[in-house]
């Protein structure tokens, strides 16, 4: 009989391993991109929302070492896009015309984030790790914030590499038909009629030997799987630290000191190898109690990093994180706290599955717990294993608050209502996706125009100014100054420039429509991935011992903490 685990965000939220009332909190954000031109503005409002938050939460008095891009230095070192260098602003429309137009819309100031105390590089967090780990004690927690950008480890080849985390049941499923055909081609032909014990005994062997193949099929394509242990975050001055790297120093902590990681960079979902030792899910699990929420999963880029200035413009995964959990956006946005198993506050997982059920992201939020069920539970490889094509009732009948919220939240948003919850996501999928590329078609059609009317600008220009190809030139460096409005007539009132304008509007309605259907698939992935699991966390008994679902317990305690 299958022995379903325990919902979480009810049950488990009182056997939280440290306590953050008694416990000694510490916090340690680090941000910023590895150069000026890569270090966008919205990093440096990230960690002044977190500020905020731990204000608006009464944590403000808590420790927190924050390192961010070059840290004190006074020379610039933060991209943020100039809203007065309009669309007819004459230096961009010469460079959007003319060429080159890299870089055109930004400018570029010292960041200015309160208490930083040293650079974002590798030697500085690992004193600044080395230093913690003298005076932090096991009854501890730390809370560490990553806010800035990432890599992806690279699979071998000939290796086709993970797709994303979200459509691997896909080729499971798949998988698992065609070891059903292969086992069934192998069972024996022939059998005794008159002799029903050997009759059993070879359809039993038939059926061991099929499971074995299902197994042995499911295990190689586990293997197969890129480990992301190379995913990296980079750090100030072209550096980068690995899953591996960050793994081996946060291990200086004490051993018994709860660690939670909120990290909301491209591929940050790699970092959900901090639970296994040395980082590597093939050395087992940590013996340091560490818990992680994630932008999203380990093969994809995060959204978010952006040098506009425009914060209600914001969309990345720790904006609605740290609303969920402190009741106020970043634009000073009162929400509802979310509250979905009903005990009067949130908890790091409600406030995930917030994010999850709310964001207008590209992202596929993903935590450790996932990793953990990826790492040692399947839906291939076994017989009668769940899939996310189980009935929702049986899919559903276990599930905890958190769980439950998403995956009828998102089922309601796109009105799915089917027992066969998977497929229903699927056929959904394949129809955004048809209707997407009806748009990408007509977004690339504005974007030929855009170039082509942009040349015949740039022709008749550089028929009456030859020189006006480079910038540099004393020529364009006079019209400029002496004579800006006759450079920008020429513009304005050229035959093409109207043409421009038009298809530069169409091109930002179209790219508005676009970007509705790519949220839309993104979401409807992330029903797909909580479905999924959904069955890996059921079919978790049967793969897996006593001590396996033990550590999966403990590890979502940590993630049902409070803030």
């Amino acid at each position: 009989m299958r022995r379903h685990i325990l919902g979480t965000c009810a049950v488990l939220v009182g056997l939280v391993v440290a306590n953050p009332l008694s416990a000694a909190d510490h916090f340690l954000t680090i941000g910023g991109g590895p150069t000026p031109d890569s270090n966008q503005v919205s990093l440096e409002n990230n960690v002044l929302y977190f500020q905020r938050t731990l204000t608006q939460l009464g944590r403000d008095a808590v420790e927190h070492v924050i390192l961010f891009a070059d840290g004190v230095n006074p020379e610039a070192d933060l991209q943020f896009q100039n809203p007065d260098r309009g669309p007819e602003e004459l230096h961009r429309l010469l460079a959007e015309i003319v060429g080159p137009s890299n870089g055109i819309r930004f400018d570029y100031r010292t960041s200015t984030v309160p208490g930083v105390q040293g650079a974002a590089d590798p030697e500085t967090i690992d004193r600044t790790l080395k230093e913690l780990s003298q005076r932090l004690k096991s009854d501890d927690r730390l809370v560490f914030y990553f806010t800035g950008h990432g890599g992806r480890e690279r699979p071998a080849r000939p290796s086709r590499g993970r797709r994303p985390t979200a459509a691997i049941a896909d080729d499971d499923e798949n998988a698992d038909e065609n070891a059903d055909e292969n086992a069934d081609d192998q069972k024996p032909e022939e059998a005794k009629e008159d002799d029903s014990d050997e009759k059993d005994s070879q359809e039993d062997s038939a059926d061991e030997k099929k499971e074995k193949q299902e197994e042995s099929k499911s295990n190689e394509r586990r293997s197969n799987r890129p480990s992301f242990t190379g995913n990296h975050t980079h750090l100030w001055d072209h550096k980068t630290m690995t899953v591996t790297s960050w793994t081996e120093k946060l291990d200086e902590l004490p051993r018994d000191m709860p660690v939670v990681a909120v990290m909301v960079q491209c591929y940050s979902g790699g970092f959900g190898n901090l639970i296994f030792r040395g980082g590597d899910p093939k050395n087992g699990m940590s013996d340091h109690p560490r818990c992680g929420f994630f932008s999203t999963v380990p093969d994809r880029v995060a959204a978010g990093c952006t040098p506009n200035i425009n914060q209600a413009e914001y969309r990345e995964y720790s904006s609605y994180f740290w609303e969920a959990l402190s009741g106020t956006s970043r634009t000073g946005e009162t929400i509802e706290l979310p509250d979905f198993d009903h005990d009067g506050r949130t908890s790091l997982l409600e406030a995930h599955a917030y994010t999850a059920l709310h964001a207008d992201t590209i992202d596929i939020p993903t935590r450790t717990s996932d990793f953990f069920l990826q790492e040692y539970s399947a839906t291939t490889g076994k017989k009668d294993l769940l899939t996310i094509h189980a009935p929702i009732e049986v899919l559903l009948a276990a599930a905890d608050p958190c769980e439950r919220a998403v995956i009828e939240g998102l089922s309601q948003q796109f009105d799915l209502h089917g027992s066969d919850r998977g497929k229903d996501v699927e056929e959904a999928i394949k129809a955004k996706q048809k209707e997407k590329r009806e748009i990408d078609g007509e977004v690339r059609k504005f974007q030929q125009t855009i170039g082509r009317k942009r040349s015949e600008i740039k022709a008749a220009l550089k028929e009456r100014w030859p020189e006006i190809t480079n910038p540099w030139h004393p020529r364009v460096m006079f019209l400029l100054t002496e004579e800006p409005e006759v450079l920008r007539a020429m513009i304005l009132e050229h035959d093409s420039y109207e043409e421009l304008k038009k298809a530069g509007d169409e091109l930002d309605e179209a790219q508005t429509k676009q970007e509705q259907f790519q949220l839309d698939i993104v979401k409807l992935e992330r029903l797909k991935f909580w479905l999924e699991r959904r069955a890996l966390l059921l079919n978790l008994p049967t793969l897996a011992d006593e001590t396996k679902q033990q550590q999966l317990e403990t590890l979502v305690q940590l993630e049902s903490q409070q803030l």
